[in-house]
């Protein structure tokens, strides 16, 4: 049996497995059962390479090895039905190609114990394997949450009046996608007057929009500083600012017509409690708006790094790429709050000379504009609506 023949599919795997956790494990990071199922899934195949070192070749130990490896086959597919909900075309299809080098591997590695070449090559592999092994379960179990950065959100409290005036700052995208999602929000809701709670609203971007337009509104934002921008700015002098947590929201149940989470579940270590508080306080009906950015290299490149270089005075983690969160992802905490996901929308910049003059000068001048997009891929607007109570 020739070297090469056994380690093509090895160097296969190896490679694929170092894709998927280097890229894709760490931009989406790990849930808490993948983050025990992956290093269970490493000590099954540690067991059958242990098996073929230590136990010399013979009929009964080819069938307990059989048994082991079909047994390591079939358990490496037990996390599909966390990936489906999680992960996106791409991490899919590696997992695909995954799941079939896992057995020629294993194949490949019981003929050469079975034949006696290369020995030292099973206790090579049982020592990579035992390694990987271990960083998965120090890395994910020990590390990784302490190494999680959080968002600068303490910047937002120090703007003032620069949240409708500025152009040397990156609030000034905020301003623009408001002025970009507000009127369809509003569309959206319809003309009569409508409760709206605006979670995270911030200096009232939306709300005081929404109040312009004969809505009841309420602001919750923890930021006593920014709620009287708020107010400042409410023209209507009808939108009520309260300060308060949007994981703990200070409302009875079926309060409101809508609620709105906007660029707010970035800002969040647990967004999924910011949806169930805003499906604790809708009422059978009720529409839950959104606005996120997606967990992808692009959203990394362009709305992290692109600001970072580009938009003057932009602070240290404005954003973080760990935060950020899959549409999919959205969709599965809305459908586990029994809010059900109406529609996604993209959304990206126009290409238009604003754009090519912020390039230029680092100021996002008040005629920058966003567009809604086909793709999901840098930012996404939705809502989704609370189901009538079974």
């Amino acid at each position: 049996m020739t070297l090469a023949l056994v380690l093509v599919p090895l160097a296969l795997q190896g490679a694929a497995m170092l894709v998927d956790e280097g890229v894709f494990h760490r931009r989406r990071g790990l849930p808490r059962w993948e983050r025990i199922g992956h290093p269970l899934d490493t000590l099954t195949l540690v067991v059958c390479l242990a098996w073929l070192v230590a136990v010399p070749p013979g009929r009964g130990a080819l069938t307990v090895y059989a048994v082991l490896a079909v047994f390591s086959t079939l358990f490496v597919t037990k996390d599909e039905p966390v990936h489906a909900r999680l992960c996106g075309g791409g991490e899919q299809w590696l997992h695909a190609i995954l799941f079939v080098l896992h057995p020629i591997v294993l194949a490949v590695l019981g003929l050469v114990w079975w034949t006696g070449a290369h020995p030292a090559l099973l206790a090579a592999q049982l020592g990579l394997t035992v390694g990987f092994g271990a960083y998965q379960a120090v890395y994910w179990n020990l590390l990784a949450g302490r190494r999680a950065r959080t968002v600068n959100n303490a910047w937002y409290d120090t703007l003032g009046d620069r949240w409708y005036e500025a152009e040397d700052t990156p609030i000034a995208l905020l301003r623009a996608e408001a002025s970009h999602r507000n009127p369809w929000i509003a569309e959206t809701l319809g003309a009569a007057p409508r409760a709206v709670l605006d979670l995270g609203c911030g200096a009232g971007f939306l709300a005081n929009d929404l109040a312009a337009r004969g809505h009841r509104v309420t602001g919750l934002d923890t930021s006593a500083e920014v709620l009287a921008v708020a107010r400042r700015h409410d023209g209507s002098r009808s939108a009520e600012y309260l300060v308060g947590d949007a994981c703990a929201v200070p409302f009875r149940d079926a309060s409101f017509d809508a609620v709105c989470a906007m660029d707010l579940l970035e800002h969040v270590a647990e967004p999924h409690r910011v949806v169930a508080e805003a499906a604790r306080v809708l009422r059978p009906g009720g529409a839950f708006f959104f606005h996120s950015f997606n967990r992808t290299w692009q959203a990394h490149l362009v709305v992290i790094k692109g600001v970072e270089w580009f938009v003057k005075n932009t602070p240290k983690d404005l954003h973080v790429i760990d935060l950020f969160r899959s549409p999919e992802e959205v969709a599965e905490m809305c459908r586990r709050a029994q809010l059900e996901p109406i529609t996604v929308r993209g959304s990206r910049p126009r290409f238009r000379w604003p754009l090519w003059r912020m390039l230029v000068t680092g100021r996002v001048g008040h005629d920058f504009a966003f567009t809604f997009s086909g793709s999901t891929k840098l930012g996404y607007t939705g809502y989704a609506r609370k189901l009538a109570a079974v």
